[in-house]
């Protein structure tokens, strides 16, 4: 009920991390250990069996699709699993005649992934409608964020003092936008971006942090390796690289994976196409990228009964 309470004074959407406060963000990934149990399983208590959620996903998604669906039916909400497949969407109807019509309908929130920025201009336009964001383009991810700054507390207690490294396609990486949104909020040891220089243009002269083309002095003393994914079809149409030699200076490897510090851990927000990491550190004792998925329903059923509540 405390952090009901203090819930109470956030913003009525989640459309970016930086919507949230560091107190803010401490709190929601407290409560959602609330929705362990004992065994490490996930509860299942029917606090909100009279609302209605929308998962509306513009773009491909099983992870954050999913797990949303299992948190919301989790707390016993009811969900809509929008498919913009065979909606109206595909008849010419705008996004915005879309959302107002599931909102005169009666859902109380909608979870939303859409390849435009449009959720903020979405939430403005309908303020009597919830908004959590699930993936906006290449700009933001706040749920990811959260689990996956839930995920380094867990296994290291702390987000300050930290050597954090993130690894890939920075520039396409809505990923990267949040954590670094939401890392900004704490006094990490150091911050370093690498990857193909084709990759990164945005991170060569960051506002936060470091770029470090080379990856063997990138991964030096590093306590969290967030790798991310690669394309393939970028390869293919925007990138004059060559696969097998990109994999040889930028896919985490056991041998690189020793410049890191012993305990380090290796993250990814998925899915793993073994172009980032190798099978063996995906394996590793290292690798916290399963862990990452059961957070993400944990987070998500967190933020649900806070934008609920």
């Amino acid at each position: 009920m405390k952090l009901r309470l203090l819930f109470q004074q956030m913003a009525n959407n989640l459309l970016s991390i930086n919507d949230l406060s560091k107190k803010e963000i401490l709190e929601l990934i407290e409560f959602a250990n609330n929705f362990f149990n004992d065994e490490g399983s996930f509860r299942r208590e029917s606090l909100f069996p009279d609302k209605t959620i929308a998962n509306v996903f513009c773009e491909p998604s099983t992870r954050t699709k999913s797990s949303f669906a299992i948190a919301a039916k989790n707390l016993g909400c009811s969900v809509i699993d929008f498919n913009i497949e065979n909606s109206s969407v595909q008849k010419g109807e705008s996004i915005y005649e879309t959302i107002d019509a599931l909102n005169l309908m009666g859902i109380d929130l909608c979870v939303l992934r859409h390849p435009e920025s449009i959720i903020r201009e979405l939430a403005e336009t309908l303020p009597e409608m919830v908004f959590i964001n699930a993936g906006e383009g290449s700009i933001s991810h706040p749920t990811q964020a959260l689990l996956d700054l839930k995920t380094i507390i867990d296994h290291k207690d702390k987000l300050d003092d930290l050597n954090i490294v993130i690894i890939g396609d920075l520039d396409h990486s809505r990923v990267t936008s949040s954590f670094v949104e939401g890392i900004s909020n704490f006094d990490i040891g150091s911050l370093t971006f690498c990857g193909h220089p084709e990759m990164c243009t945005k991170y060569r002269d960051p506002k936060i942090g470091r770029y470090e083309a080379d990856m063997a002095t990138a991964l030096q003393d590093a306590d969290v390796v967030m790798t991310l994914r690669i394309q393939y079809e970028r390869f293919e149409k925007e990138l004059n690289l060559d696969l097998e030699t990109y994999k040889s200076e930028y896919q985490l490897s056991s041998e690189k994976l020793e410049n890191a510090k012993g305990d380090a851990i290796i993250m990814h927000p998925g899915p793993v196409n073994y172009i980032e990491i190798t099978e063996a550190v995906y394996d590793s004792e290292n690798s916290v990228i399963r862990q990452q998925i059961a957070n993400g329903v944990a987070i998500r059923m967190a933020v649900l009964s806070r934008f609920l509540g």
